[in-house]
């Protein structure tokens, strides 16, 4: 704004350690590292190789000798989204150190998701302990207008030829948005001056770390955290976290998840999973 020919003055943005002087602020960034959580980054890396094994996004998938591909209730073929392969990550606590986890959702408006019970929706996650007897590797299909698969996240490319992700092992604390802040820090958090200084803290965390694929670590949402409601409190376990990128889009650029009980997961039992995404 000029007055007189004057410039008026701009004021800078604060930097992440004037925020942190601020006691909410600090309050607030004392409660995120004492829920840290121990997580596997994944950063996709170029085309995966065609073998059984590996940890990627979309291309071939292990499919046993007497397995046919996965199909929804209708029994239309489903998309291969994605496969962890732990032999391949660093050690995570609670999760397997090997064998492998595939993921498959169905195609739809809606991804296979059901928004209002998250363990209900048309998905499937397949645990192979060891890949082994006999099996080969096979192919998913893009389907949808001029070559784009409209009822699935990945983009063609990503489902014939898939996406590497390597991994890295990193600790991850809690958003603002997820439901142990709510939990927690109801009070801080309905209080509007500080709530806007811990907001801000947030951009600034967002921006030094942006959001990745990860296995572990804590759920990240574009909206608000599905468990919120009781029944889902206690899914505290991600087996795999995907946000938008160049291979692969969830509605207006989101991200989404499977997540776990943590005694389901101790058991190596994955016929409990919960699956959700959102987006902007």
């Amino acid at each position: 704004m000029s007055i007189f020919g004057c410039t008026a003055p701009t004021h800078a943005e604060p930097t992440m350690e004037e925020l942190l002087r601020d006691p909410a602020v600090a309050e607030f960034a004392a409660w995120q590292k004492g829920h840290s959580l121990p997580a596997i980054e994944l950063k996709p890396s170029g085309p995966a190789p065609a073998t059984s094994g590996g940890t990627r996004i979309g291309g071939p998938v292990w499919l046993a000798a007497d397995e046919s591909w996965p199909t929804d209730t209708e029994g239309r073929p489903m998309s291969f989204l994605a496969q962890i392969d732990f032999a391949e990550l660093p050690p995570l606590p609670d999760y397997p150190a090997s064998g492998i986890l595939q993921f498959f959702i169905a195609r739809g408006d809606l991804y296979g998701a059901n928004f209002e019970k998250p363990e209900a929706g048309k998905f499937r996650v397949i645990w192979r302990e060891k890949l082994g007897g006999p099996g080969k590797l096979h192919m998913g299909r893009p389907s949808g207008d001029r070559g784009i698969d409209d009822y699935s996240p990945l983009y063609d490319a990503t489902v014939t030829q898939g996406i590497a992700l390597q991994p890295k092992r990193t600790d991850q604390i809690p958003s603002v948005d997820s439901w142990l802040a709510e939990r927690d820090l109801e009070t801080l958090l309905n209080d509007r001056d500080k709530s806007d200084r811990i907001h801000a803290l947030v951009e600034k965390q967002d921006e030094a770390n942006p959001s990745v694929h990860h296995v572990g670590g804590h759920p990240g949402f574009t909206q608000s955290d599905w468990r919120s409601t009781a029944p889902y409190q206690d899914v505290d376990r991600v087996l795999i976290n995907l946000w938008s990128d160049d291979h692969l889009m969830w509605g207006d650029s989101g991200q989404g998840q499977f997540m776990i009980r943590r005694e389901d997961l101790l058991k190596r039992d994955f016929s409990k999973v919960f699956y959700q995404w959102d987006c902007y």
